[in-house]
């Protein structure tokens, strides 16, 4: 492949990155911005830029304390002014004898021993590192000679509650700093046209802060487990104001009850039930029932039935309520699994692959199927809406948002009803309906949109869909997204099925799969829609009208970087029969080392003619297409040529069925199970070992010896 010089960012590349930031929180948060905000901005502004690079230097990088050595970067002129001029603007401080508490968590490990001999300790060197910490926790953290030479060689950033506060701002979480800037000026972060006007993400600064408070305790209780009895005690007093703040609120209800429930079970019920995140109920209700007043849990239910909650929680309160106090002795899911209107019977090659597997079955019987679940839906829904969520009037916050601005709160079908209910009218005429989501996919393929990725076949999931649905069902669906996208942009059903013109969705099982409550409350959600939705149970067996592809492959090497492959061949198995042969010798386009020419017979002579990788890759493909791929070691064969292929920037993905693994579950205590002892021992003919298509002859044999014992167990 010819290479792609890699793009190069500017020597201030992070300073520009910064002024980008402070720019957006000056110009679109001002109206959240505290006193210190604006403070630290302006002083920032006035530093000079050696100050300034050094700065956003310390910020970028993880620890909290940073030593002044290290601080040495080739753009700054000097670094020990640019230090001093941070200081004197109180943006940067000198550790202190009262930070080495903090400080010594960071340090290397020869860098605690060094303090431990200094003050007269023999500590044995291969020691760990918890215990090296836990002895200078013990022996020098609670004296009060810690001197300079222990803090003094590090400084760090002062402020950094106003920092956190104006990153947070920006990305509307904790989680990032500036490398995301850097990310997307490499090529590396695909992220939105930013050419739509900015917003900010809360309307006032009490909404701000709220969320921010949250996030910030999140954060210091997954760093420190300790403080979670202070941390539950501010979020019992705190006011959560704004959706933004109640879903930082109920993520960390969700936490912290997690941490008391083994000790607490009481503390952990009171914390979940401040939150009506589906989650959290299921957790307090089966809590309660477990260790608490069972009928007051029962009169609790009964009364929360009556409120407004997700479809998901009612049908998991109704369902628990059922079971456990009316003797119910199933649950509503595995009720839906027993009414499965579909059985197929599938290869445990398919095992990782379930929903493939069905695919590849209706294939063979002549009917259309593809995947479809949460991506179709949600493709469906950006590409009808897209001007309402995503056109060039609809603010945004920043480029970096995953989800559309529109969708950030949950007011979207309230403020764009009509023009919802217009875009939906067009659905009772398939034809009509069509054009424009053709016409937005094509003209806005590629673009991030934070809702589905684009491929190639997904005008063709969506022809399928929008021509062969009932009246009225697609605008059924599409409006209960547009009202509650949280609680309805998942669990929608693997597969979309079109068999004699009749349209329906499909849920795959394999065996000791489940039903989640999300698949179950949009399982009925379309059918209430019009749509026939059907279950599918999978069992394995061996099926003998499936086409096995044996595959054998002499590489120059064994190791898949700096190496090739010398020849491939494909042995085609089904019903127990050798139905066809294939295989080429490859040029790899490298020399081959004499060892390997000893093991396999093939040199240089043998590959000069033959053709390259690239000019067999569209044969061996059809060789490959509708078959599961079969090897002696199967990781080493696929390996080769899944890397063979994507060198020619193409996907390659399969089935596979390992011929190694399945003769040891088939046949257990064999000494060996390489092909050399496995044909010896059940008398395969193998002549010319290391040459791939006798190789690949003889392991058909041995997936045939298996398929055999397998049918009449």
């Amino acid at each position: 492949m010819p290479s792609i010089s890699p793009a190069k960012l500017p020597e201030k590349y992070y300073l520009d990155h910064a002024q980008e930031l402070f720019a957006y929180v000056r110009e679109t948060c001002a109206h959240l911005l505290l006193p210190e905000h604006t403070q630290y901005l302006e002083t920032f502004d006035a530093l000079n830029q050696d100050a300034q690079c050094l700065l956003v230097r310390c910020l970028s990088r993880k620890p909290k304390y940073l030593k002044a050595s290290s601080l040495a970067y080739p753009e700054i002129r000097n670094t020990a002014q640019a230090i001093h001029a941070a200081q004197q603007a109180g943006l940067l401080r000198r550790a202190k004898a009262t930070d080495w508490q903090a400080l010594h968590k960071q340090l290397t490990k020869p860098q605690l021993l060094k303090v431990l001999t200094t003050r007269g300790m023999t500590v044995n060197r291969s020691s760990s590192k918890a215990d090296v910490i836990e002895l200078v926790q013990t022996y020098v953290c609670p004296k009060s000679d810690v001197g300079p030479e222990l803090y003094g060689e590090f400084v760090c950033c002062t402020q950094t509650s106003t920092i956190d506060y104006l990153l947070f701002l920006f990305y509307g979480s904790l989680k990032h700093r500036l490398q995301k800037f850097a990310m997307r000026d490499l090529g590396i972060l695909r992220t939105r046209n930013n050419s739509n006007p900015a917003s900010a993400r809360f309307a006032t600064r009490h909404d701000a802060v709220s969320t921010f408070r949250l996030q910030i305790w999140h954060r210091d209780f997954r760093q420190q487990p300790e403080l979670r009895n202070a941390i539950a005690d501010k979020v019992r007093e705190h006011d959560v104001i704004g959706s933004q703040a109640k879903t930082a609120h109920d993520r960390l209800v969700l936490a912290l009850g997690d941490a008391y429930v083994r000790e607490d079970p009481a503390q952990a019920i009171a914390l979940w039930r401040r939150s009506d995140d589906p989650q959290a109920i299921e957790k307090w209700v089966r809590e309660w029932y477990r260790s608490g007043d069972r009928d007051t849990l029962r009169s609790t239910l009964e009364q929360l039935a009556d409120t407004a909650l997700p479809a998901s929680t009612r049908v998991f309160i109704e369902d628990f309520v059922a079971r456990k106090y009316h003797g119910k002795r199933t649950s509503v899911y595995t009720d839906m699994l027993r009414e499965a209107t579909h059985q197929v019977d599938l290869d445990e090659a398919y095992i990782n692959d379930v929903e493939a597997g069905v695919i590849d079955a209706y294939q063979r019987r002549g009917i259309q199927a593809t995947f479809s679940e949460n991506k179709l839906w949600r493709a469906l829904f950006g590409l009808a809406f897209w001007d309402l969520l995503l056109g060039d009037k609809q603010l945004t916050h920043t480029e970096f948002d995953h989800l559309p601005a529109a969708l950030q709160a949950a007011d979207f079908y309230r403020r764009n009803q009509g023009e919802i209910e217009s875009i939906l009218t067009t659905y009772d005429q398939p034809a009509l309906a069509l054009q424009p989501l053709i016409q937005r996919a094509t003209k806005h393929y590629g673009q991030p949109t934070g809702l589905f990725r684009w491929r190639s076949d997904l005008i063709e999931k969506i022809a399928m869909c929008v021509k062969h649905s009932p009246p009225g069902a697609i605008a059924h669906v599409l409006r209960r997204m547009a009202q509650d996208y949280r609680n309805t942009h998942d669990g929608y059903p693997d597969l979309l099925v079109l068999e004699q013109d009749r349209l329906r969705f499909e849920e795959v099982k394999a065996p000791g799969d489940v039903l989640r409550p999300n698949q179950l409350v949009s399982i009925n959600r379309l059918r209430r829609a019009g749509f026939q939705v059907d279950l599918t149970q999978v069992t394995w067996a061996t099926d003998p009208n499936q086409t096995y592809a044996v595959v054998d492959i002499e590489t120059t090497g064994g190791r898949r970087g700096g190496n090739a492959i010398t020849e491939v061949a494909v042995v085609h198995v089904r019903g127990l029969e050798i139905i066809s042969e294939w295989s080429s010798l490859v040029n790899p386009g490298r020399p081959i080392p004499r060892h390997i020419t000893q093991l396999t017979g093939i040199d240089d002579a043998m590959v000069r003619d033959a053709p390259r990788f690239a000019d067999i890759a569209d044969t061996l493909r059809g060789q490959l297409n509708d078959a599961i791929f079969v090897a002696h070691n199967v990781g080493f064969d696929y390996g080769f040529i899944k890397a063979a292929y994507e060198d020619l920037g193409q996907s390659f993905r399969k089935p596979k069925f390992c011929t190694v693994k399945n003769t040891r579950q088939t046949f257990p205590g064999l000494k060996s199970y390489s092909l050399g002892a496995l044909t010896s021992h059940f008398d395969i003919d193998l002549v010319g070992a290391h040459r791939a298509l006798n190789d690949a002859r003889a392991t058909a044999h041995l997936l045939r010896l298996i398929q055999t014992e397998r049918l009449q167990t």
